[in-house]
């Protein structure tokens, strides 16, 4: 199977993410899209799809290079990479929510709010997020 296949193949179907998410995860722009085979990904790219998407090291040398998966099939199962993704993400947040306690401190009265209060908080975040991420 083609690189680019690959990848979508472990975006989509095994992570379940968008393209805007995985653009969001690669910190790159949407446009730039690997998957449709008409770019070349440079090398430095192939090591942050690995990273990012959690793709154990003798997959990521498959993709590359052809040839048949020789590894035992936990290591490619579906629910178990989108575990350790998930898991990796929720460390990053914690480890945000620890160098930041006032941060964090925000969120936590988010729980008594009401939930139309808790969307347009939220709502607005997101918003905040969106126009501060192009800076």
């Amino acid at each position: 199977m083609d690189l680019h296949i690959e990848l979508k193949h472990y975006r989509n179907d095994l992570l379940e993410l968008t393209q805007r998410e995985a653009a969001i995860r690669l910190n790159i722009n949407q446009s730039i899209n690997y998957e449709n085979g008409t770019r070349d990904i440079p090398y430095k790219m192939l090591l942050t799809f690995k990273e990012v998407y959690k793709i154990p090291t003798h997959e990521m040398n498959r993709i590359m290079y052809g040839g048949e998966s020789v590894s035992p099939r936990n290591s490619h199962n579906p629910i178990i990479l989108r575990e350790n993704f998930e898991d990796e993400e929720n460390r990053e947040i914690l480890k945000i929510l620890q160098d930041h306690p006032k941060f964090k401190r925000t969120l936590s009265a988010l729980t008594y709010f009401t939930e139309k209060r808790k969307e347009k908080f939220i709502s607005q975040v997101n918003h905040l997020y969106q126009t501060m991420k192009d800076w």
